[in-house]
């Protein structure tokens, strides 16, 4: 799909296209409001502000609904410490350090790995999205 063909969606179809890159239903209507776009980096750079505009409640929202990180060795720990899935960006990354990360991770406190678990999905939304436009 090319900018130009995200433009032309309906906005109900858009915000399916957005909401397979992202699960927060704020963000999702953020993006398509956010239309029509000038080109691929205007989309990664709305993308980017919208993420970091949104509250604590919508990036838990968007953390739910993420697919379960294979990544993590005891996603239980961890969702009973944080009280939200793990979510890690696994792109280009042994299983070595996804392990060390994983655990680095379990001695954070709630705010900071409330910080960490945003800036991950924040990448992995901007590769979805960039999968997305590539795709063309």
């Amino acid at each position: 799909m090319d900018v130009a063909e995200l433009n032309s969606h309906h906005p109900g179809e858009a915000a399916r296209v957005f909401a397979g890159c992202c699960g927060s239903t704020v963000w999702v209507d953020r993006m398509v409001a956010a239309r029509p776009y000038r080109d691929t980096t205007a989309v990664l750079t709305t993308a980017e502000e919208v993420w970091w505009d949104l509250s604590a409640e919508d990036w838990q929202e968007a953390f739910a609904a993420h697919n379960p990180t294979p990544a993590a060795p005891s996603p239980s720990e961890y969702e009973e410490t944080f009280g939200h899935r793990y979510v890690v960006f696994v792109t280009d990354q042994s299983a070595e350090d996804l392990e060390v990360m994983y655990r680095r991770r379990l001695g954070n406190d709630l705010l900071t790995e409330l910080s960490e678990t945003a800036t991950e999905l924040a990448r992995i939304t901007n590769l979805a999205l960039r999968r997305l436009l590539d795709s063309s």
